[in-house]
């Protein structure tokens, strides 16, 4: 039998050096794809935020002259300021490297932002950013 297959010695080594590159390069592609989930969604958080904080800028003489009703209005050019504030202030107290406001619009009732940020990995040299969008709207419940 041994003349037949040779000399196999080693074979197991081969094998064990192959299985550790790939559960590896498994560990990398997870490690990778998971920084990639928390990144987006802590862009994700802050567009919330962001859009939350800058909806509340509503017509203040009409608010405090006839209450909370449907006729309550955002002040869009405000709106949209208070949301570029709220992403600045975030950023100085939890940076994210790279964070752009891509757009901002606004009505007198709907409020969305979009940002990105660049993709970062630890171990593949990708080159790709992530982009979230994120609305809000005023709506009297009465």
């Amino acid at each position: 039998m041994r003349g037949k297959w040779g000399n196999e010695r080693g074979s197991v080594l081969l094998l064990g050096i192959g299985l550790m590159g790939v559960i590896l390069l498994g560990i990398s592609v997870v490690t990778d794809a998971s920084l990639a989930f928390l990144q987006r969604q802590a862009l994700q958080a802050r567009a919330d935020a962001a859009v939350l904080a800058g909806v509340q800028a509503i017509d203040l003489d009409h608010y405090y002259s006839h209450g909370a009703t449907e006729a309550t209005r955002l002040v869009p050019g405000s709106a949209r300021e208070w949301v570029r504030q709220h992403v600045q202030e975030g950023q100085i107290r939890e940076p994210i490297p790279g964070l752009a406001v891509v757009a901002v619009d606004g009505s007198d009732r709907l409020l969305s932002a979009e940002l990105s940020a660049p993709l970062r990995t630890a171990f593949w040299p990708i080159s790709a950013s992530i982009t979230v969008r994120s609305s809000a709207s005023l709506d009297y419940v009465g």
